[in-house]
């Protein structure tokens, strides 16, 4: 039975809490319209309560994410209130929200015409304008809205940004001119206003806003900077050592001296100079670390121009972890650039300075255990992996970097279990998975779970037909136990294909053909192993005495066997073959 008692008082206690917020008359601290008070004719007593309930629920549904229940309810509430502001207003907003511009566009109009002086309906329907291409619209809410509230200086700073996309330049620079009146200079402010005005082709009237920058600061050393950034950029030299001068006269040994120079003699191609100049405003204190990280920043795509700029990132990086022993970010840096001068070694070190420093990085982790690997430092790379996955228990990269150290270490149980681990997390990037794959079938394989092993490669192939890694590890351990090897040759074929010339590529299809008995084709694709580079792999080498066995040239077969054994990485069977002049397998 329903309590109807209990649910009215209920309702009038949802209505006492909405209608005692108004919708306010100036932007407070959220966008989230409220209920607005209902005119006295109209709407019954009755309907004012529905029309209440349904939009504190409304609120209630957007807040907790159930948008198309929102929008369903402020629909209701319109149906019954079509003079209700506020709904119109959420409506817009959901609409814009989803870039159904049109649809936006009909509530945001709907709400200012019912309510005009709520600022909040004015601005989104400025937005709305804007991206719906009716800037004139949206400029005219702009300025309506500044020059009704001429304390606001963001409205001004709106409605010169309306002028300047719209592209009317000079009007926006006079507009932010009425905004520094009441605010005073401003660098952000002027550093638009010089933007506007050299896009405008006024160098002069650009270099003036600067000058009134320098007056109002005169020892900011960063307005003279600015100044020479604009005279170097329109290539008035004389203009950047005269301002350069003038900084002098302030502060002879500010830093910023330094880095005008260098620009000045990089746009006459003194490069040394320009250089030399740059390593002086690195080694000064002064100069604050984020400019310094900036200008080590433009590097990285300055090295891929001109490789001899590596030394040059190299240098200045150094410098500035000598200057800035703390600055965890500067370690990091110098170890990518030591890391593309292929200085490894180095480069770990870098990275675990930063690490000490500041052990939040994702990114540098990553980085610095890549290094490991590729020192082959298993034992490190398992114990600092450890730590990352201590630090980022979700991050799959760690799991897979962690299971690859332990598989180097035959650790295969352990390796195992982390790569399972980590596949599960990983999410919306099928090459990583299938890099979980791979090494899960390499791992299963070592622990002679072949049905395991053979269940992860099949997956890996799944995403990745065409991977050649997959394809070719795959086919040689079904080589090595002699099942499936119509597939297997298929799939080393496949593999010799998309990657050509790869020694241990070509050794795995000869070995393939070996298992098929085909052992004159065999000898043709270990003969194409050796001479790729296999030359001086033990395997490889047993591999063509083992085929050449076969085809009864044992003498030879002999000489090949001895040479694998001084190369070194044969099999169990290696000796007794060479003691016996006789293929074991």
């Amino acid at each position: 039975m329903v309590h109807y008692r209990k649910l009215f008082l209920w309702m009038m206690a949802v209505a006492f809490f909405a209608t005692a917020c108004k919708t306010a008359e100036k932007p407070a601290a959220t966008k989230i319209a409220q209920p607005v008070k209902h005119k006295e004719k109209g709407l019954s007593q009755e309907e004012r309560l529905q029309v209440d309930f349904l939009f504190f629920n409304a609120v209630k549904e957007k807040a907790v994410g159930k948008i198309d229940r929102a929008m369903d309810l402020f629909g209701q509430v319109i149906r019954i209130d079509q003079q209700n502001d506020a709904a119109h207003y959420e409506l817009a907003q959901i609409y814009y929200q989803n870039k159904k511009f049109n649809d936006a566009l009909h509530f945001a109009r709907t709400a200012a015409l019912l309510k005009p002086t709520n600022e909040w309906y004015q601005l989104l329907l400025a937005d709305i304008c804007m991206n719906t291409g009716r800037q004139s619209e949206a400029i005219a809410i702009h300025e309506k809205l500044a020059k009704a509230n001429p304390h606001r200086v963001e409205y001004y700073f709106n409605w010169a940004n309306a002028l300047m996309f719209s592209g009317k330049m000079e009007e926006a620079i006079k507009v932010f001119d009425m905004a520094e009146q009441k605010i005073g200079i401003e660098r952000d402010l002027i550093v638009q206003k010089e933007r506007m005005y050299l896009k405008l082709g006024k160098i002069d009237k650009a270099a003036a806003e600067i000058e009134k920058l320098i007056q109002a600061y005169p020892t900011d050393m960063g307005a003279y900077s600015l100044l020479v950034e604009l005279y170097q950029a329109n290539g008035m030299k004389d203009k950047v050592l005269e301002t350069v001068e003038r900084m002098k006269k302030i502060n002879p040994t500010t830093p910023h001296v330094y880095l005008a120079l260098a620009e000045y003699f990089r746009g006459i191609n003194e490069n040394e100079k320009s250089f030399e100049q740059l390593k002086l405003a690195f080694r000064s204190l002064e100069l604050d670390s984020e400019i310094k990280m900036r200008i080590l920043s433009s590097y990285f795509p300055l090295i891929q121009l001109q490789e001899n700029m590596l030394d040059q990132a190299l240098e200045l990086s150094a410098i500035f972890t000598e200057v800035h022993p703390s600055e965890a970010l500067g370690h990091a840096v110098y170890a990518d650039f030591l890391n593309m001068g292929k200085k490894t070694e180095l480069a770990a070190a870098e990275y675990r300075t930063s690490l000490d420093l500041d052990n939040s990085n994702e990114q540098v982790w990553q980085q610095y255990l890549i290094n490991l690997s590729e020192l082959r430092n298993s034992d490190k790379m398992i114990k600092e992996s450890e730590e990352a996955l201590s630090l980022f228990p979700n991050n799959p990269i760690f799991y897979f970097l962690n299971g690859i150290a332990r598989y180097e270490k035959k650790q295969y149980s352990e390796a195992a279990a982390a790569l399972l681990t980590g596949s599960k997390m990983v999410v919306d990037n099928n090459m990583l998975l299938v890099d979980f794959y791979s090494r899960l079938g390499d791992t299963y394989h070592e622990l002679k779970n072949n049905e395991e092993s053979d269940k992860y490669y099949e997956k890996a192939l799944a995403l990745d037909p065409k991977n050649a890694f997959v394809l070719n590890n795959y086919s040689y351990y079904l080589s090595l136990r002699k099942e499936n090897l119509e597939k297997a040759e298929k799939m080393s074929k496949l593999s010799n294909d998309l990657m050509p010339n790869q020694s241990s590529f070509l050794d795995t299809y000869a070995w393939v053909l070996y298992q098929m008995g085909r052992y004159e084709d065999a000898k043709v694709w270990i003969e194409k192993a050796i001479t790729n580079s296999g030359s001086t792999s033990g395997t490889i080498l047993e591999h063509y005495g083992d085929i050449l066995f076969r085809l009864n040239k044992t003498q030879d077969a002999f000489e090949q066997w001895k040479r694998a054994r001084e190369a070194g990485g044969g099999s169990d069977l290696l000796d007794k073959k060479i003691a016996d002049k006789k293929l074991y397998e």
